[in-house]
């Protein structure tokens, strides 16, 4: 069996793993297996890659910080993993716009980015609503964290409409499993702490990384990032 494959389904062993600990509140198991998820993934990445890109592991360290800061359960949690979330997204929307092969419109590919980006800015005023009677700067944090998430979502958007290939569907499924975890994480915090809500943020959260990976694997093929 490759090395890679190993690294591969150790990822997955963990993620199932974490899945079920943050489901049934097991702390002890899920801080064992959550902060083997990016080693085993930066494996898996490096050796199918066969290079180390600084942008990569940007993206997984950070990632790596995020996730670690979630482990803590400080008090008031948003305000420490905000940053390191923001860094690995806008590492996202670099690949993404490094990526991009032609960056023309048509009527589609503009029908199809207004309407997502009307839908997540309504989603974006309904999470900020939260905040509202809260402090100004938590409010200003989500506030700039979501703008990137609306920008990451309208390039995958294009990517997906202008030409449907297996990495743009890795990447459109990685920056949809984002936007689902952080508004599901918001919920959960802020709104209503249902079990449902943080299991799915949670699941979310974890194949996320998994995807976002496959499709720089892909993009790598044709262009150095």
């Amino acid at each position: 069996m490759k090395t890679s494959k190993i690294a591969l389904y150790i990822y997955l062993i963990c993620c199932f793993l974490a899945v079920i600990a943050n489901i049934f509140m097991l702390d002890g198991l899920k801080l064992f297996t959550l902060p083997l998820l990016i080693p085993a993934l930066f494996f898996y990445y490096y050796i199918e890659s066969k290079k180390v890109s600084i942008l990569m592991c940007l993206y997984l360290l950070a990632n790596f910080i995020g996730d670690s800061i979630g482990l803590l359960n400080f008090d008031n949690e948003i305000y420490y993993i905000i940053p390191p979330f923001f860094i690995s997204n806008l590492v996202m929307v670099i690949i993404l716009i490094k990526n991009i092969e032609k960056f023309k419109y048509n009527l589609l590919n503009l029908t199809a980015l207004i309407i997502v980006g009307l839908f997540l800015n309504y989603i974006l005023c309904i999470v900020l609503d939260l905040f509202a009677y809260g402090e100004a700067f938590i409010q200003l944090q989500v506030g700039i964290f979501g703008v990137l998430l609306i920008l990451l979502a309208l390039l995958t958007t294009y990517n997906i409409v202008w030409k449907i290939n297996t990495s743009n569907l890795y990447s459109m499924i990685s920056v949809s499993c984002l936007l689902v975890s952080y508004t599901f994480y918001i919920f959960y915090n802020f709104q209503n702490q249902l079990i449902v809500l943080n299991s799915i943020h949670f699941t979310c959260h974890v194949f996320a990384y998994l995807f976002f990976v496959k499709y720089v694997l892909l993009r790598e093929k044709k262009t150095i990032i």
